[in-house]
């Protein structure tokens, strides 16, 4: 059936198909030896489906085979004997069971493991199992645990199972690093334990994601599982090489033509990848072909989408392949796809629209299908629409809608969408829309897992190239600490990181006040016993491991739109938005049409309650004027425009230009106006009750605008040292004074200010909409 030698080279006198029949002809026969190759196959393939009832079939032939031969030897009798246990451990351990089924079938393992029979380990975990899962018994998940715990000191093969129970809390408590502990130390001996160890570090629930180990791991298995899984994680990572990819694609074609779930596309989607190692359209689209004929609606739409040869690049015209569906057939997929509202036919249409085959070229429409794919859910519509916003392909550039697409791509798992969202932080520095986190810490997690590397191997290329820029720009707002922080972060992502030469490079391309802030806070922390010099040695990069180790994962980061929206946006639960649009209407209305003093100022008070309330346009419109309307500094206080001014400047609304220098332009007239000392407690305040402010990224950038209005650092400073606040510097907008700040806001919480002036102001409107309705 299958052979691994020289001979493979012509074609084979017998084919696979002829060898599996003849095979299932000699097991109906009642053959011995093909009935245990029956079994095997069953059990683990790859030559044909895995199917426990087929197992069960299979053995209960080998209890009915005739005698083999005139005298029987001992084999024969010992396996035909190991049949009955062998239905019974089956019957618990996998699915398709009835429930009559695996009641007989648990009474019999229960017998063979209180009787210690030499397979009485076997029985033994399968009726844990059945305990576990309540298969022909009460279920009872802390028995057996206790079980495990047991057995787990004498029988290696129980430890796949009590991992799993610790890691998710099954029968007591989650210990998920015990579990990960007891899986390394098994995975020789022990076939499961490195795919289930594999899934653990691929997790990231209790320590980082791991994934190139987690691929060495998959890739030592010949579970099929776990092929499927590898071929899955190198699509990810394409930059990851494996030893012997033909194994691979032999086990998973061998999976295909046996039909197991998953084997077939798994290895088309890996040939039709950009690694290297597996790229082969050919065989891919002839692997999805048969799949697409059979109905199977994921292979359809992989096998349209490579119609054309280089639809997706860059540098070459597409070409027509000869074989597969033609123009029309294609134009009547996608009809009807784009009828069942299927991503895919969205997003191929927008490819072909884009190049301008199949279709004419058309750059507006084929964004437009682009929106259209990312609303159903399509993770590459999201990045290439992404990529849309940022070119102005048929669409208006959008760097805020750019950042949106990417982010809700690397959400949903993509890291081309990450990669993209760190390399464009290097050219925020104006705009300030992104975070630490994407810009720092996801940069250097990806690279530590090796994800898009310059140069040879996992570990190719230099970080001192490859991270240039990193620390300019945009990260030099936040200050030295902050910047530190998030690089720490990125170990605690991307543990893979901590390898030494890894470390080693990247130690070389922080800066010489990072390296010495990283080694202040783990001196701090009590990790590292030397002088922070910032020399990032061995002691220092064990220190850091340590730390990492300590800490644990980093928690996945909530959405910045998300985020932003929820702090930006006013107390929609105290007003109903249809009411604020319709007062807001008619006070814009009023304030455009007023002509008397007495006219404006009522449309000033009107603003000035619509502002209070957290309304963003009429916050803007106030503080827009106020440096230059004495009526609205008449009615409009030093406090609240300027929590008015860093709600824009963190919010950035549409339709908001220059929002920095109107800033200034506010904060000068309150210093000429002798009420600076207002702004500091203002900003203490708007600090403690926005947690978009907390961010020393976003603070950093916005306290850069105070340095140029006059006495606004010495007016925070003061406020500052008036509320005993610790650790501030010597100006009011250094890096010091800014972290005591953050320090202070979260110790203390919200000040209420801002939601009590809400909630009145929400009365207010509810007065002037009834009003209004007279």
């Amino acid at each position: 059936m299958h052979r691994h030698d020289s001979a493979d080279a012509g074609s084979p006198p017998v084919t696979r198909g002829m060898a599996l029949d003849a095979l299932q002809k000699a097991g109906a026969a009642g053959h011995l030896t093909a009935l245990l190759t029956l079994l095997q196959q069953y059990t683990d393939g790859p030559l044909l489906r895995r199917d426990a009832h087929r197992i069960v079939e299979t053995a209960q032939r080998v209890t009915d085979a005739p005698a083999q031969g005139q005298s029987p030897g001992e084999w024969d009798s010992q396996f035909r004997a190991a049949m009955p246990l062998l239905i019974a451990r089956t019957t618990l351990t996998e699915y398709g069971f009835t429930s009559e089924e695996q009641q007989k079938a648990f009474h019999a393992v229960e017998t063979d493991s209180q009787a210690g029979t030499n397979g009485s380990g076997r029985s033994a975990l399968a009726y844990i199992k059945a305990l576990r899962l309540g298969r022909g018994t009460s279920q009872d998940a802390t028995k057996a645990r206790q079980l495990l715990e047991a057995r787990a000191g004498h029988d290696g093969e129980a430890i796949p199972m009590l991992a799993d129970m610790l890691a998710k809390g099954e029968g007591g408590p989650a210990d998920g690093k015990r579990a990960i502990a007891m899986l390394r130390a098994a995975t020789k001996n022990v076939a499961e334990a490195g795919p289930m160890l594999a899934g653990l570090l691929l997790d990231g629930k209790f320590v980082g994601r791991q994934p190139r180990a987690a691929v060495q791991l998959f890739n030592g298995s010949w579970d099929l599982g776990a092929c499927i899984s590898l071929a899955g994680s190198l699509l990810a990572y394409d930059g990851v090489r494996v030893d012997y990819p033909d194994l691979l694609v032999e086990r998973l074609s061998d999976g295909a033509d046996a039909g197991e779930p998953g084997a077939a596309l798994a290895l088309a989607r890996l040939e039709l990848s950009d690694n290297q190692q597996f790229k082969n359209e050919d065989h891919a689209r002839a692997m999805l072909k048969p799949l697409a004929n059979g109905g199977d609606r994921d292979a359809l739409w992989l096998y349209a989408s490579t119609q054309y040869a280089n639809l997706d690049s860059t540098s070459y015209r597409p070409s027509r392949r000869e074989d597969g569906l033609s123009d029309d057939q294609l134009k009547t997929l996608i009809d009807q796809g784009e009828g069942k509202k299927e991503p895919q036919a969205y997003l191929l249409h927008a490819k072909l629209l884009r190049r301008g085959v199949v279709y004419p070229q058309d750059d507006v429409r084929a964004t437009a299908m682009l929106i259209n794919a990312a609303n159903l859910g399509s993770v590459e519509a999201m990045v290439l629409l992404g990529d849309a916003y940022d070119d102005g392909l048929g669409i208006d550039k959008n760097p805020r809608e750019r950042l949106h697409a990417w982010r809700e791509a690397a959400r949903l798992g993509s890291l081309k969408a990450k990669g993209k969202l760190a390399s464009a932080f290097t050219f925020d520095s104006f705009d300030h829309l992104m975070t630490l986190r994407e810009g720092i810490t996801d940069r250097i997690a990806l690279y530590n897992d090796g994800f898009g590397r310059m140069g040879a191997g996992v570990f190719g290329g230099d970080a001192s190239m490859e991270l240039s820029g990193l620390f300019s720009g945009p990260a030099s707002s936040a200050g030295t600490a902050a910047v530190a922080a998030a690089v720490m972060d990125a170990f605690r992502e991307a543990p893979a990181g901590l390898d030494e030469e890894n470390l080693v490079s990247i130690g070389k391309a922080l800066p010489d006040e990072i390296r010495v802030a990283i080694e202040t806070t783990l001196k701090s922390e009590g990790f590292y016993a030397g002088e922070p010099k910032g020399y990032f040695g061995p002691d220092a990069r064990k220190a850091l491991a340590a730390w990492v180790d300590a800490k644990g994962p980093l928690a996945d980061a909530p959405s910045p739109q998300a985020a932003g929206a929820q702090q930006a946006a006013p107390a929609t639960d105290l007003l109903a938005g249809e009411m604020l649009d319709r007062v807001r209407n008619k006070v814009f209305a009023q304030a455009q049409a007023a002509k008397t003093d007495k006219q404006k100022l009522a449309a000033i008070k009107q603003l000035g309650i619509l502002a209070r309330y957290g309304d963003l346009p009429s916050r803007w419109v106030l503080v827009r004027n106020y440096h230059q309307a004495r009526a609205i500094r008449s009615v409009v206080t030093p406090e609240e425009v300027t929590r008015y001014a860093l709600d824009i400047l963190v919010s950035k609304p549409d339709g908001v230009d220059k929002a920095e220098f109107e800033f200034i332009f506010d904060l000068t007239q309150i210093a000429q106006d002798r009420k600076s000392k207002t702004v500091g407690s203002a900003t203490l305040q708007a600090v403690r009750d926005d947690p978009r402010l907390q961010d020393p990224l976003t603070l950093g950038a916005i306290m850069g605008q105070f340095a140029f209005a006059p006495n606004a650092c010495d007016s925070v400073l003061a406020a500052a040292r008036k509320a005993s606040i610790d650790g501030v510097g010597e100006d009011g907008c250094d890096e010091q004074t800014r972290t005591a700040l953050i320090a202070f806001a979260k110790d203390k919480g919200a000040s209420g200010i801002d939601a009590a002036a809400r909630k009145a102001a929400a009365e207010e409107i509810k007065t002037l909409d009834a009003q209004a309705a007279k």
